[in-house]
């Protein structure tokens, strides 16, 4: 593990109240001689004040932020969100997506705007530039708007739809966990949840550029029908080309599983309906399964997939148990 790697754990560490002294006074002289990392500190620090306000245990970045006299305003649009569960994980992102100079600037008067997604429902909002954005359950995109600057940058945590308004002066970038997704205007999905490893980038129309941000001269065009995996462990990224067909239908709350595992689908349905699913045994979670369900209950649904290829489940206080057939 890097030195930045260290760094970013004690980052986590502390906003969660678990880190040491010794571990403080490591952090301490990390955020001092890294610039960068100093200014991603600060911003997910005000996010995790921002959502979870009773956490008050944050000398650091306070000395830091009148230090660097940076002061902002949060938006509005900002919908209730239950995703506690993986808001550490997010504080992962190594990358923000907004310059300093961005969040600074008191003439322009700019606003970070979070928007974000409940469970069991997409939602759509639209950017001041006048691209749609559709949330998927969990997910949130923040950007700093209005707009300014050569680009129009925005960062995802989780899965969204973009139909990206036209300005071949100002791209549109979405920023995730390590990857960047450069368009000028055009129809795609990407799916980057911060616990996932493999994250899936789909273009319905127009062309996209893809690359890793500490490599942005290495990378990689799609056109329509093609569908970008990106590993975040190994940097790798594979491009296929298929039928997307009806892969965003997400959208009018249908969900769809071809030939995936039970593993796969669990994570997708706790995402949605924030439960808990516990899979006993791999032989039950290797089993593959091609379905689809339009606004259905979770109930429902584990019903007829439990019919397709026999097992047992049980819902409980602590969430849905699964496990072979007795």
């Amino acid at each position: 593990m890097t030195d930045k790697d260290k760094i970013y754990n004690l980052i986590i560490k502390n906003l969660t109240d678990e880190i040491s002294e010794e571990e403080k006074e490591f952090l301490e002289k990390g955020l001092s001689s890294d610039k960068k990392m100093r200014t991603s500190y600060f911003s997910l620090f005000s996010f995790w004040k921002k959502f979870f306000p009773k956490r008050q245990n944050h000398t650091i970045i306070e000395k830091t932020e009148k230090k660097l006299g940076l002061t902002y305003q949060f938006g509005a649009r900002t919908n209730s969100w239950s995703w506690s569960k993986i808001a550490v994980s997010i504080l992962l992102i190594v990358s923000v997506s907004f310059s300093i100079y961005q969040l600074v600037k008191p003439k322009q008067n700019i606003t970070l705007n979070s928007y974000t997604c409940n469970a069991n429902k997409a939602q759509a909002h639209i950017l001041s530039d006048g691209t749609k954005v559709w949330l998927n359950s969990n997910s949130m995109l923040i950007a700093s708007e209005p707009f300014i600057g050569d680009t129009r940058e925005v960062t995802l945590f989780g899965e969204a739809y973009f139909e990206v308004a036209h300005n071949e002066n100002q791209p549109f970038e979405v920023q995730t966990r390590k990857l960047k997704t450069k368009v000028l205007g055009t129809h795609f999905n990407v799916i980057a949840y911060p616990t996932d490893e493999i994250h899936e980038i789909s273009l319905y129309e127009g062309k996209v550029v893809i690359y890793e941000e500490d490599t942005p001269n290495e990378n990689y065009v799609l056109t329509p029908g093609d569908r970008a995996y990106f590993t975040s462990e190994t940097g790798k990224i594979k491009i296929v080309h298929t039928d997307l067909g009806k892969e965003a239908q997400w959208r009018d709350g249908i969900i769809r599983f071809y030939d995936e595992d039970l593993f796969s689908i669990t994570k997708q349905l706790e995402r949605k309906f924030q439960s808990r699913i516990f899979i006993a045994d791999s032989i039950v979670g290797n089993l593959k399964f091609t379905a689809e369900f339009e606004k259905e209950s979770l109930e429902r649904i584990m019903s007829v997939l439990s019919q397709a290829h026999e097992f047992d489940y049980k819902f409980t206080n602590n969430g849905v148990f699964i496990q072979s057939k007795n």
